[in-house]
């Protein structure tokens, strides 16, 4: 009796803590959708890891632009090897200016990136909010992607949260949408 006892109290507490580690993503997710609704920088910036985030930004930008200019010139035009040398410093300084806990709240609530030298919108102020899709990419990444509003199955942008311990989670990537998509924002 005693060791049918101790059998479903170990099976109970494996369901549990499996449960609780598997679902951990999503009450992560929750509570940085809430702090992004009412505004909460505090709550924001914990979690949030600010250097990896801008990090990502700034190579997500970077591929871009190279992308974008060797689809110009057709990489034979010596200033676009210029504009490639230099781009990555202008790159860097918008990126570490744009990326606020503001900048991450109007993120997380539209699913758009900020445009530089806009200002922060106001939480109060009611936009159109993208669709949330939650998923897992690998056990330790968990992606929050956003479609478009009114164009479902556009992707607006897709945020990264990642595993830091068996429960506990921060926002440390972005993957923009194609070139295309962000366009026709």
């Amino acid at each position: 009796m005693f060791r049918k006892l101790l059998i479903a109290l170990g099976t109970t507490a494996a369901v549990l803590f499996v449960g609780a580690w598997a679902g951990s993503p999503f009450l992560a997710a929750r509570a940085l959708g809430e702090a992004a609704s009412k505004g909460d920088a505090r709550a924001l910036e914990r979690l949030v890891d600010f250097p990896r985030f801008r990090d990502s930004l700034k190579s997500e930008f970077n591929a871009r632009l190279v992308g974008e200019m060797r689809g110009r010139t057709g990489g034979d035009d010596p200033l676009a090897g210029l504009g490639a040398l230099l781009a990555p410093t202008l790159i860097s300084g918008a990126v570490d200016a744009l990326v606020t806990p503001q900048a991450i709240a109007l993120m997380v609530r539209t699913g758009r990136t900020p445009r530089p030298g806009a200002r922060d919108a106001d939480p109060a102020t009611p936009e159109k909010e993208a669709r949330r899709t939650l998923g897992y990419r690998d056990l330790n990444t968990f992606a929050i992607g956003f479609d478009e509003p009114g164009r479902p199955g556009d992707r607006a942008l897709t945020l990264l949260m990642k595993r830091r311990g068996l429960f506990d989670w921060k926002l440390e990537a972005v993957d923009l949408p194609e070139a295309e998509t962000e366009a026709k924002g």
